[in-house]
Formats: C-alpha cells, sequence, structure tokens
C-alpha cells in the first residue's frame, strides 16, 4: 500500500512524457482516482496430462464395473498397495466415488476418461479492479500498481468521488472468458479505493487543437491508457476538473509574488512556442538562490514546464549561462533516473535534443561527468564515463 506523503512520483516526469508525446501540457491535475475492489470465489478446471496407469484404473471403474481395489489389482495384474495409491488419487482429485466395492466415477472423472485429459477443479479466490465511474475492468498492470485502502488526511491530490455511481454486478459479465464458469463476486469495500494518477489537460502544437486528458500513474511505462479511455470517455470527470476556474495569469502574478519577484524579473507570454511560457531573469537562478520550487524556481526548471499551482508553464530565461547549467543538470537528472542503461546513441540524442530546445552549445562530456560527480549521482557519472572511453 502507497504510504508516503508525495504519493506520485515528480510532475516534471509526467510533463516531460506529454512533451514527448508530441502535446503541449496546459493544466496538471493530482488525482486519487476511485476504483471498485471486488473478491471473486469460484471454481476452476485445469488440465494436465494422465498418468497412463492411472487412466487405465478409471477407465477400468467406468467401463468394466471393476468397483473394489481388489477387483483392479486383479484385472491388471497389480500389487493392492499400488493400486490403492492410484485410487486414493484419483478420489483426492474428485474423480472417484464410493467406498471400497462400489466405487464409481464422478463427473468429473468420466469426462476425463472420455477425453484422455486429467482434470481437476480448484477453488480460487482473485481480487479484481474496476473503474469506480465506469464500471470498467482495469488491465493486469494496475494490480502492481500501490493503491489507497483510504483516503490520506492530509495530500495535494484531490481525491475523485464517484458521482453517485455504484458498482454494477453485471461488470463482472465482461471478463467471464477469463473467470471461472462457477463465480461469486463480492465487493470488498462499499467506499472505493484510490489510485494516485496525474491528469494532464493537453492539446496538439497548434493553438486551436481540441483539448484532452492524459493519465499518467504508476503502470509500466507510466502512460496510463486505460484510465485516460475511461476518463475521456465520462465527461463528468472533465466538467469537474475544468470547475477550477482560476486564471492562468492571475495564478502566476500570485506566485511570483510569494516567491518574492518584482514585476519586472519575469514577463509571461500565454501564446508562446509552447504554450504559455513566462521569461525570467537570470538573476533569479544566481547561485545561491533557494532551490525549493514550492517557494522559487530553479535552475532544472529553464527550459521545461514548471507546475505553477495547476497549470503548465513553459519557463525561459535570456541568460545563456543559467540555459548552459540547465542543459547540464538536465542531462544529469536524465542519466541518473533512466531505469534501463541507455544506449551512447541514445545518451547522444538527448544532449543534443536539450542543447537545441536550451539554445545552447552541447556540453562536453567531461563537464557532464564533473557535475555528476560534484552532486553524487553515481550512476549518471558511471554512463558518462563510458560515453568518455
Amino acid at each position: 500500500m502507497q504510504t508516503n506523503t508525495s504519493l506520485l512520483y515528480h510532475p516534471y516526469k509526467a510533463l516531460d512524457m506529454v512533451q514527448e508525446m508530441g502535446f503541449i501540457p496546459v493544466r496538471l491535475f493530482k488525482v486519487l482516482y476511485p476504483l471498485w475492489r471486488v473478491r471473486v470465489d469460484g471454481r476452476q478446471r485445469l488440465t494436465g496430462d494422465f498418468d497412463e496407469m492411472e487412466w487405465y484404473l478409471e477407465r477400468g471403474i467406468g467401463e468394466a464395473g471393476l468397483a473394489s481395489v481388489a477387483e483392479l489389482a486383479s484385472f491388471f495384474g497389480l500389487e493392492m498397495d499400488f493400486v490403492r495409491r492410484l485410487v486414493d488419487l484419483s478420489r483426492g482429485i474428485g474423480h472417484i466415488r464410493g467406498e471400497e466395492g462400489s466405487l464409481e466415477l464422478t463427473a468429473l472423472g468420466l469426462a476425463s476418461v472420455k477425453e484422455k485429459a486429467r482434470y481437476e477443479e480448484r477453488k480460487t479466490t482473485t481480487e479484481l479492479y474496476f473503474d469506480a465511474l465506469g464500471n470498467k475492468p482495469l488491465s493486469a498492470e494496475h494490480y502492481k500498481v500501490p493503491i489507497l485502502e483510504a483516503l490520506p488526511e492530509k495530500t495535494p491530490f484531490q481525491a475523485f468521488y464517484q458521482f453517485d455511481k455504484t458498482w454494477q454486478p453485471a461488470a463482472i459479465s465482461q471478463l467471464k472468458n477469463s473467470l471461472p464458469a462457477e463465480i461469486r463476486a463480492e465487493l470488498l469495500n462499499r467506499e472505493p479505493a484510490y489510485l494516485p494518477a496525474y491528469f494532464v489537460e493537453a492539446r496538439g502544437k497548434e493553438p486551436s487543437s481540441p483539448l484532452h486528458l492524459l493519465v499518467f500513474s504508476q503502470v509500466r511505462g507510466l502512460h496510463d491508457s486505460v484510465l485516460q479511455e475511461a476518463v475521456n470517455r465520462d465527461p463528468v470527470v472533465y466538467r469537474a476538473l475544468k470547475a477550477k476556474t482560476d486564471s492562468r495569469a492571475e495564478a502566476v502574478r500570485r506566485y511570483f509574488e510569494q516567491s518574492g519577484l518584482k514585476k519586472d524579473a519575469w514577463y509571461l507570454n500565454e501564446n508562446g512556442q509552447w504554450g504559455a511560457q513566462v521569461m525570467v531573469d537570470g538573476q533569479v537562478f544566481l547561485p545561491g538562490a533557494d532551490e525549493d520550487e514550492s517557494v522559487r524556481l530553479s535552475v532544472r526548471s529553464v527550459g521545461r514546464y514548471a507546475l505553477i499551482y495547476d497549470w503548465c508553464i513553459w519557463v525561459l530565461c535570456d541568460d545563456p549561462s543559467i540555459r548552459n547549467q540547465a542543459a547540464a543538470e538536465q542531462i544529469i537528472d536524465w542519466l541518473q533516473a533512466a531505469n534501463a542503461r541507455p544506449s551512447r546513441e541514445e545518451i547522444q540524442r538527448k544532449i543534443n535534443g536539450l542543447s537545441q530546445r536550451l539554445s545552447v552549445q552541447p556540453p562536453a562530456v567531461s563537464v557532464l561527468l564533473s557535475l555528476a560527480r560534484r552532486k553524487g549521482q553515481l550512476r549518471a557519472a558511471e554512463r558518462l564515463e563510458e560515453l568518455d572511453e
């Protein structure tokens, strides 16, 4: 279960992914999305291979009417202890019933003999997740993701309630091909569980492009296409998010005022190349400036989207030294965070892409390596050492 206060990775990661997907983020919402947890009990038929002697003994009971261990042992010329063990085994998996002298095959045993397949029925219990707004089943990836069984007392994430939607038992029918034939489904809790996610309101690169929601959670790859389909299918979700009507310009002004910056230290252009963008004076990022992004933008904010309240704002700076530093910081952060080892070509492509985005010359590997070591980012340093060979 997820218990940490942040609940999810830094919004930077989601915003960078939106850009990589070719979209421009407009707003980002931190959401606790409701899920129904349903326990399903049933019986499942498993199929295995018969031991040949076991199959013949069951045929002897079903087709020749041999009704005791003694009759079976005599008919097949086998020791009674060996036959008894096989009979007990078949009884244990539900193929044989009755006492000694009145042995007979069950329906499962008859089907197994007929099809020469060792059928075994077992009780199964599993837990399933459903989207609480649409009662749609979630993917296998969602079962690997930490969920919240109750709402935390304090969190920056907004809890989405089920808007008077209730659990519909008929939703199980959508999974009947992957569930046992005989099942009993039970809602584990009348209150939903919650999945932390980022909902990003985004558009294409053309300013007139329609807005829609992209969803990111902790599923593999982070882009949660299952929840994304769910929230774009039901307009009630989007309406609830859009009910937050604070002005973007007012939000940015309030943010910089609270950061202690004068009006002439920044300039907002709401219709820039990357969407809404703010030009910030290089003095803001001088060494020693507060790097706490809840108080002030940092160097790592330059040349990417920053989250100012809910609004996604592209941060610019006219000081080339700050842009050079931002490029180096972002490359190091990317190398440190990448789980899979990037190839030499991928690293070089990242360096070139970030440098072009920030309008600077690509930093030398030696400069990046020195920075990584100074910051103690050993994984990034190791990968740069390989690049420097």
